[in-house]
């Protein structure tokens, strides 16, 4: 759990920042198409955003430290790459089995299903040509896999099962979006095009 609370509070960090440059873009954006777009659809932009900050801040963004007055980018600290599919299911069950270690269940395979399942309800919701399942379902895709090249080059471990289960969070959220009312959507929705 002090894990999960350490990502959290690392992301609300990178969050806090960039809210303000953020909203000072949205509003920028809001001028040059002189008020064509409607308040929540501006809210739900903002707030994925937000998000993709928090979510890029636990992936590819160094961390920020502070030592002796010099702030400093950190890059991982940890080289691995795994191209073997479903070996977190191995790791996962065996941690839990023989260690009766469940953080690898909750950090690697919930976590990383959880983490994009905001993709998968965020672009179809706010955008309509996400609307169509192999739309949303690639854009996940292709995050996660760019997330994953990213992360070689920067001492961090990349794993084809981050890919798939990344995936797996987004078609979650993909059918959460289906829950929601067509009446509802729409009021999320860009106000002249859509």
């Amino acid at each position: 759990m002090d894990l999960i609370l350490g990502y959290l509070k690392d992301m609300w960090f990178y969050m806090v920042i960039t809210t303000p440059i953020i909203i000072v873009y949205r509003i920028y954006k809001i001028k040059k198409f002189k008020n064509t777009m409607n308040s929540i659809h501006e809210v739900g932009v903002i707030l994925f955003f937000i998000f993709l900050v928090g979510l890029l801040s636990q992936t590819v963004i160094p961390a920020i430290s502070i030592q002796n007055g010099s702030i400093l980018l950190v890059n991982g600290n940890y080289q691995a790459t795994n191209l073997e599919f479903f070996r977190v299911l191995t790791e996962t069950y065996n941690a839990i089995k023989y260690l009766d270690l469940w953080q690898p269940f909750f950090i690697n395979f919930v976590g990383n299903i959880v983490m994009f399942i905001p993709i998968g309800f965020l672009l179809p919701l706010l955008w309509r040509k996400f609307e169509p399942f192999y739309f949303t379902i690639g854009m996940g895709f292709l995050l996660s896999f760019s997330i994953e090249i990213l992360q070689i080059p920067q001492m961090r471990s990349s794993d084809v099962d981050d890919l798939w289960l990344n995936t797996l969070g987004t078609v979650f959220g993909y059918f959460i979006f289906l829950l929601i009312p067509k009446k509802v959507r729409t009021k999320f929705r860009f106000k002249v095009s859509g």
